[in-house]
């Protein structure tokens, strides 16, 4: 009966039972939040009959079934958060109707089936969340076109092939993570062409090739994990001009050569982590520079040579 109602906010309660398939009803609501509480069963379709609803927040909740197409009719949907429940099957294509969207959170569900291609159509999205789920296939071409796009997050799935090309027009794009999946392939060298980004997280897949040196443009990088693949041939010593990196992890690759001295021109970072490789030579004496080293792992390698006095110059906290 709350026709002229166009806020419900009642998050982060105790809240319990079915959401009430009445709230199709509230025809005026522009915001529709009932995160962080006990809500079971399914999301109701009613709620795609609501055409002037901005932001719908059921987060945090313990709904179950699949996510209903009607969805896509909420035209002026700008936020769309449905992480941390139970819910099934895919993600709908419809959703790529929802050209108003700026977010769309799905992490933490059980969902299934590819990542839609018509999630390309989104051109105002900055927000992509679907990690943590059992979503398959390769990763759409069409992501490429989401120009506005600043955080990218598809880790923890049985994503396969490889990273897009497409994806050198993500400009905006300041955090990429696709850890955890089963993509292959090379790393492609337009990711040094991406100046905005600062945490890139490829870990735990399974790309081979080389390290691209085009990887030490990335200015404004802070984190960058490579870690668990089966990358070959040398650091690139380029690494050595990412001025703002804290975390550099390489470990478990079949990575060959020398460390690089110019990773002593890192005076941010706060752990290197080498280990299991097939690195030879010395222990290069400038890693002594790095004032902010709190972790340096090079162990399982075959480097030789004697330890560096200056490695007793790094932080009282430094674990070698």
């Amino acid at each position: 009966e709350l026709q002229a109602l166009k806020t419900l906010r009642i998050g982060e309660n105790e809240l319990t039972g079915v959401i009430p398939t009445e709230l199709g009803n509230l025809r005026a609501l522009t915001s529709l939040q009932l995160y962080v509480n006990q809500f079971t069963g399914q999301i109701p379709s009613e709620l795609g009959e609501l055409q002037a609803l901005k932001t719908l927040s059921f987060h945090g909740n313990e709904l179950t079934g699949a996510i209903p197409t009607e969805l896509g009719n909420l035209r002026a949907l700008t936020w769309l958060q449905l992480s941390n429940n139970k819910l099934t099957s895919i993600v709908p294509t419809e959703l790529g109707n929802l050209l108003a969207l700026t977010k769309l959170e799905m992490r933490i569900n059980q969902l299934t089936g590819a990542v839609p291609s018509e999630l390309g159509h989104l051109q105002g999205m900055t927000d992509l969340y679907l990690s943590f789920n059992q979503l398959a296939g390769k990763v759409p071409t069409e992501l490429g076109k989401l120009q506005s796009l600043i955080r990218l997050f598809l880790h923890v799935n049985d994503l396969t092939g490889s990273i897009p090309p497409e994806f050198v027009n993500l400009q905006a794009l300041e955090s990429l993570y696709l850890n955890g999946n089963e993509m292959t392939g090379t790393l492609p060298t337009e990711l040094g062409k991406l100046q905005a980004m600062k945490y890139l997280s490829l870990d735990h897949s399974e790309f081979t090739g080389v390290v691209p040196t085009e990887l030490g443009s990335l200015q404004a990088l802070i984190t960058l994990h490579l870690g668990n693949n089966n990358l070959t041939g040398p650091i690139p010593s380029e690494l050595g001009k990412l001025k703002a990196l804290k975390t550099l992890s390489m470990y478990q690759n079949q990575l060959t050569g020398a460390v690089p001295s110019e990773l002593g021109h890192l005076q941010a970072l706060e752990t290197l982590s080498l280990y299991h490789n097939q690195l030879t030579g010395a222990v290069p004496s400038e890693l002594g520079k790095l004032q902010s080293l709190e972790t340096l792992a090079l162990s399982s390698n075959q480097l030789t040579g004697a330890v560096p006095s200056e490695l007793g110059k790094l932080g009282v906290n430094t674990s070698i």
